[in-house]
């Protein structure tokens, strides 16, 4: 399973390339040094024919071991024997039809000569193979530290003085000698090459790392600071797309809030004067209800211009229980004579903008106990979230209704009227909230009956 960050994911491509092109260049040695081609071509041909008569004129001629030793060559040993090495009954017809080939190349009729092949060539890749799996299963027969070759042929000459002349030919080393020698400077370039090139991905996509974290701040609402750009070109690019579109963001926002505000203040003005005059009316019916309707709208300018303002809390974010803000919201409710009951939890750190918060639970809280009666608010901890559950003992809420409730002005109870409950402003306000912290609001019916209103929020 690969890794989930970009860092880990390019560190694991290039040494995965890093690897694979080793496992190449190792493939491509063992092919170029197996000569497998030219060895058979020699074994079928008359080449170690002739090497044999050579040594054979040599050794009559000079008769010295030295000179018979400086014919040796990596693959061909020659040696002198007092008995022969194989006999006549352990050649094949093929090793009895070369050996009287053998003989047409001999200075005289009166030697004796044979050749024999012990094992067919192989292929140097698929020998080493073969042997990697004996040693790592525990069968291999040679002794992995000698890594002794095999005679592939021999040819036996008996000279005049009764001796024998040997040549032998070797295979190469099953596995390649050369390996030993380079794993070490394989092993220490790779660990060179690991290091830097976590030095380098973490360089490249730090600044990833502190655009994500800047961005998820400022998601839920916090002040953050411009980015300087860093990096390569393509995120420095990203970086001053990001920095552009959060002063943008924050000038909107300003402006909303100083239009908002001159706007609370000119509606107060003729609020005030019609207040004012209301009070010359005679008739006591009539004036208290253009009071009454005077107060109204002023609750309602006030209401909306603080939910268009919330994107513009000047909160700051702290760290702060949250349990205890709950609980404390609850006895709050408690005290005032309604029916609402806290499931005791543990301690829980948040941080957020605490006041914020409690406005969008006492709003839940209010709605579940005014068309639930009964509330009981428990606190369930689950990994990198929390879920607040809020339920009450109401009808609950059918679910072509359920996304309908957080639209502002909008009320569960449809009469629109003052005393059956508030502006339908409670809801929206509360998942602005909540959704500013980088959360959610899901509501559900109860089997029994009610309304679970659960509060996600990411710890």
């Amino acid at each position: 399973m690969l890794p989930k960050k970009l860092a880990s994911q390019m560190i694991l491509l290039m040494l995965f390339t890093m690897f694979c092109s080793q496992f190449i260049i190792f493939i491509i040695f063992v092919l170029e040094t197996d000569q497998n081609n030219i060895v058979t071509e020699k074994i079928y041909g008359n080449h170690y024919f002739i090497r044999t008569a050579s040594a054979v004129k040599l050794m009559e001629n000079e008769g010295s071991l030295e000179n018979l030793f400086a014919l040796n060559t990596y693959r061909v040993r020659f040696s002198l024997k007092e008995q022969r090495v194989f006999y006549p009954s352990e050649m094949s017809k093929f090793d009895i039809a070369r050996s009287k080939e053998l003989n047409h190349y001999l200075p005289d009729i009166r030697f004796e000569g044979a050749i024999r092949q012990f094992k067919p060539i192989e292929q140097r890749f698929w020998a080493a193979l073969k042997y990697l799996k004996n040693e790592l299963t525990g069968n291999s027969h040679v002794n992995s530290s000698n890594n002794q070759r095999a005679i592939i042929l021999q040819s036996q000459v008996k000279l005049n003085n009764d001796k024998w002349l040997i040549m032998s030919v070797y295979d190469l080393h099953v596995f390649p000698v050369w390996i030993s020698s380079t794993v070490i400077p394989s092993i220490l370039f790779s660990i060179i090459f690991s290091i830097f090139a976590v030095f380098v991905v973490k360089r490249i996509t730090s600044p990833l790392a502190e655009l994500a974290e800047k961005a998820n701040k400022f998601g839920k609402g916090q002040t953050i600071q411009e980015i300087p750009p860093r990096g390569p070109e393509d995120i420095q690019n990203a970086i001053i797309a990001f920095n552009t579109m959060h002063k943008r963001l924050s000038n909107v926002h300003d402006h909303r809030a100083r239009a908002l505000a001159a706007i609370s203040h000119d509606i107060r003005t003729p609020l005030t004067s019609m207040r004012l005059n209301a009070e010359y009316i005679s008739e006591k019916d009539v004036k208290q209800n253009v009071l009454q309707k005077i107060e109204e709208m002023q609750q309602i300018c006030e209401a909306t211009v603080t939910f268009a303002l919330k994107d513009s809390w000047s909160e700051k974010n702290k760290h702060f229980d949250l349990t205890s803000l709950i609980e404390s919201i609850c006895c709050d409710f408690q005290e005032q004579g309604l029916d609402v009951n806290f499931i005791a939890a543990q301690k829980l750190s948040f941080q957020g903008r605490p006041i914020a918060l409690k406005r969008a639970f006492s709003n839940l809280i209010k709605n579940g106990v005014q068309y639930g009666k009964h509330v009981e608010v428990h606190i369930v901890l689950l990994q990198g979230i929390v879920e607040i559950h809020i339920e009450d003992e109401g009808k609950g809420i059918c679910d072509a209704d359920k996304e309908r409730m957080f639209e502002p002005f909008e009320r569960s109870e449809q009469s629109r009227s003052r005393d059956s409950g508030g502006l339908g402003l409670g809801m929206a306000i509360a998942r602005s909230v909540v959704r500013s912290h980088g959360g959610e609001i899901e509501l559900n019916n109860i089997n029994k009956g009610g309304l679970d209103v659960v509060v996600i929020l990411p710890i």
